[in-house]
């Protein structure tokens, strides 16, 4: 069980240039898969299933082009230092007003899962 209110840190330290790692290679490998965990509405993966410490994701978001938001984001390097499978850890875009922080889910695949934040959660250093 989790505790109440506590959330681990996430590294939020930007992936700077590096020479092994081909950003523009990774943007066409990564993808969003919906995540029941954070709806409250019926999804092609079923009946949302929203966990009482997650943040909702909006209704009416086209899960198409948040694939693109996401694919996007690593082709900027709006990703953390934190490799895992070779992979960031956390990808973060800015649309309109809102910031959407992408999460690692599936490190074989390069799967992320997304929601949206609260702008003082994003890096000081996203756009």
């Amino acid at each position: 069980m989790r505790t109440p209110h506590r959330k681990r840190p996430r590294n939020c330290d930007q992936l700077s240039s590096h020479p092994e790692v081909d950003l523009a290679k990774m943007a066409d490998e990564v993808s969003y898969i919906i995540s029941r965990e954070h709806k409250d509405y019926m999804t092609s993966a079923g009946p949302g299933r929203l966990r009482s410490d997650a943040t909702a994701c909006p209704r009416g978001v086209d899960f198409t082009e948040v694939d693109g938001w996401l694919r996007d984001a690593v082709r900027k390097g709006h990703v953390s230092a934190a490799l895992q499978g070779g992979y960031p850890r956390y990808a973060w875009t800015r649309v309109g007003t809102q910031v959407y922080e992408a999460r690692l889910s599936n490190p074989g695949l390069g799967q992320y899962k997304g929601y949206p934040i609260k702008e003082h959660e994003a890096p000081g250093w996203l756009p």
